[in-house]
């Protein structure tokens, strides 16, 4: 289960896109929960240089982030069945745009995926400002049956109440953060008490029982001593 999953495809922009699944495990006991979609190119990163070309005018967030959802449903149908659900980095462009739930729902029609497998990922920031239409559009996403996912590895603004909390399935921290940040803990806490998965980046295997205690359950990249 510790092994990395790697593939390369070629992403509609025609230019290659490598994807890297990264297990995520239980800080215990190494059990799956799932995995991390690595992607080597965000859409905050295209190209904007030379001519605007027809395919990329019409290209928006929604549309880059369905493409991504087949690219990566398609590496992973002959992965373990365990490494499921499948986190995937989503920009925050897409939780603005209106075609993004309907063209991510028929983008996994067309896949062996089932929507359930699938955890979009959206960047702290997307949320911190608390506005309402960020809260409907997670809405809009989880009726679809998709899960939401929040990154605080850079940033722990959000805040997990008024709803939002209800419709998160998990958020990401990064493990060198907690010793520093009292403030980061409290959150790993009270998202743990209200039922969401807390994983924790870049955690060593020995520090499991302190993780498991702050109700970080899960990690990637989980490191063992030197």
């Amino acid at each position: 289960m510790r092994e990395l999953l790697q593939t390369k495809v070629v992403a509609h922009s025609g230019q290659k896109v490598h994807l890297r699944f990264q297990p995520v495990m239980h800080v215990l006991d190494g059990t799956s929960f799932g995995a991390v979609c690595e992607l080597s190119q965000h859409y905050e990163e295209k190209a904007t240089f030379g001519p605007l070309t027809e395919a990329r005018a019409v290209s928006g967030p929604g549309k880059w982030l369905a493409d991504r959802l087949l690219e990566i449903a398609s590496a992973a149908h002959t992965s373990d069945n365990r490494l499921r659900p499948i986190l995937v980095p989503a920009p925050a462009a897409a939780l603005m745009d209106d075609n993004t739930a309907v063209g991510c729902d028929a983008a996994i029609r067309r896949t062996t995926l089932c929507q359930q497998e699938i955890s979009l990922e959206f960047q702290d920031s997307a949320f911190a400002d608390g506005r309402s239409d960020a809260v409907h559009r997670v809405a809009s996403l989880r009726k679809r049956g998709f899960r939401v996912a929040i990154d605080m590895r850079k940033s722990w603004q959000t805040q997990l109440r008024h709803g939002l909390g209800l419709m998160i399935d998990s958020i990401r921290v990064d493990a060198r953060e907690l010793d520093l940040n009292e403030e980061l803990m409290n959150i790993c806490e009270s998202a743990s008490a209200a039922g969401i998965l807390v994983i924790a980046d870049n955690a060593n295997w020995r520090d499991g029982a302190f993780l498991d205690s702050l109700g970080v359950k899960a990690g990637v990249r989980m490191r063992t001593d030197c």
